[in-house]
């Protein structure tokens, strides 16, 4: 039998098949005989994911030069004034106070 006339037998064939296989009801002993399938804790599933997640991040943020990152911000800390100092105080505290409000309203719908 060459290529093409398998290729001809194989399209007529599954073009004249129906979508079901008569099996004898085989099917649906096994379906019945699976196990009930049974769902995890939901905290467990989030561990589950938690867990390497976080060790991930852990793993990446310890290979960081932390050292070349704070010298930098802190030597442009001791070069601020106490104006400057209060000033961005202010904004950060203003920042963490606005942010719960936020959420707040927009869960009530507000926003």
């Amino acid at each position: 039998m060459s290529d093409q006339s398998f290729d001809d037998f194989l399209k007529r064939t599954l073009q004249q098949s129906s979508d079901y296989i008569e099996d004898g009801d085989f099917s649906a002993r096994v379906m019945a005989s699976l196990p009930v399938p049974h769902r995890l804790n939901p905290w467990l599933e989030r561990l589950i994911v938690a867990v390497p997640v976080t060790l991930i991040a852990l793993l990446v943020v310890s290979q960081l030069p932390w050292r070349d990152l704070v010298r930098p911000v802190y030597g442009w800390l001791l070069t601020f004034d106490s104006t400057s100092l209060v000033t961005l105080a202010a904004g950060v505290i203003l920042l963490v106070a606005s942010v719960p409000v936020l959420w707040m309203l927009r869960k009530s719908a507000l926003i």
